[in-house]
């Protein structure tokens, strides 16, 4: 791997993008590179959450991702961008900023050869995916020979992705002595009868690779001492679904399932992202495998491609590390997935430029 490539992840990583961040520290750090390599830059969407579109030519391939990270947590045994066994650990190197660093330096050379390429880079991925969504309304990406979103897939080839339902559950009580419960009623004890029930949710659709709906119990609170019956409690549960489920589909038959309990609730919808499915067998997608000599693959969460598929058929997902690091303690890349991805971009790049001008 070019020492290049080494010096730029280890800054790329140690630079905070968490939801608490300001991210024009990290979108600065590309947008610098982007303008050294002569690529014209926007800046897009709102200044809390900038996004950027660097272009060079017309009619390019659009190397997709973003910079922000998840806080980096507990629990690590290495520092940020420590080095160890041809790995890079920190918040953020799988998911992403290995791959964005192997688009960038696919953008270099590609442009150093006069061939067109497009990178767009948003930081609010994690929270809000609103950079994407402007994105998408422009028209290099609309246009598009391909749009490679650079999730972490170990350097597999996605076409599949399940959809994001994240929900809010309310109960009520009603408050009273600790030492007489009884005159109350717990609202935790009500949640934890609709928790017990939403876990029995199964779901009729199942997807032969993505398999069913997956269920995790985020956040839980209520009450305010442990001598007062608590008068309210809020869960925050996010709920994975696959393809052809729609969020509306899904919303329903969680709320109904969850009224046959008779319990009182109330239920709020916080995150709602479609799931996605790209037909494997696609010109564009074909061209990516052959490229990489890497085998098709679905992924368990959602990406920015949610945002660009309706706009642009000719989406997939390609990216240096492991789905299965992301937002863990240790994450981590290996130097030699992001020298390979940042290969397999601009080969891609160039196939697709010739493939359409056949």
């Amino acid at each position: 791997m070019k020492r290049q490539m080494v010096d730029m992840l280890a800054e790329l990583i140690k630079i905070p993008s968490d939801p608490s961040a300001n991210k024009q520290e990290v979108l600065d750090y590309v947008q610098s590179f982007t303008e050294q390599i002569r690529m014209k830059n926007t800046v897009l969407g709102d200044p809390s959450s900038p996004a950027l579109l660097a272009e060079y030519g017309q009619g390019g391939v659009v190397l997709s991702g973003h910079l922000d990270t998840p806080p980096i947590g507990d629990f690590w045994s290495f520092s940020q961008s420590q080095l160890s066994g041809g790995r890079m650990y920190g918040r953020g190197a799988a998911d992403m900023k290995g791959t964005v660093v192997a688009m960038l330096q696919a953008a270099q050379d590609l442009v150093a050869r006069k061939i067109p390429v497009v990178l767009a880079f948003s930081t609010d991925e994690e929270t809000t995916m609103l950079g994407a969504q402007v994105l998408a309304k422009t028209l290099p990406i609309r246009r598009a020979r391909a749009i490679v979103v650079g999730e972490p897939t170990g350097l597999r080839v996605g076409y599949a992705e399940k959809g994001v339902l994240d929900l809010a559950i309310e109960t009520r009580g009603r408050s009273a002595h600790g030492a007489m419960p009884q005159l109350g009623e717990n609202a935790i004890t009500k949640m934890m009868r609709i928790l017990r029930a939403l876990e029995s949710f199964r779901g009729h659709i199942v997807h032969p690779e993505l398999g069913s709906v997956s269920i995790n119990i985020g956040t839980l609170r209520g009450g305010t001492r442990i001598n007062v019956v608590p008068s309210k409690c809020v869960a925050e549960v996010d709920i994975r679904f696959p393809p052809p489920y729609t969020p509306d589909q899904l919303y329903h038959e969680i709320e109904d399932h969850l009224k046959r309990i008779k319990t009182p609730f109330a239920l709020r919808r916080l995150v709602s992202l479609a799931s996605v499915q790209i037909d494997p067998n696609a010109e564009h997608i074909r061209i990516l495998r052959e490229v990489s000599g890497a085998e098709a693959a679905v992924l368990a969460h959602a990406s920015e491609a949610v945002h660009y598929h309706p706009v642009n058929p000719r989406v997939v997902i390609y990216g240096a590390g492991d789905e299965e690091l992301s937002h863990q303690a240790n994450e981590y890349v290996k130097l030699d997935a992001v020298s390979k991805a940042a290969e397999t971009y601009k080969k891609y790049a160039q196939r697709m430029i010739a493939f359409r001008a056949g």
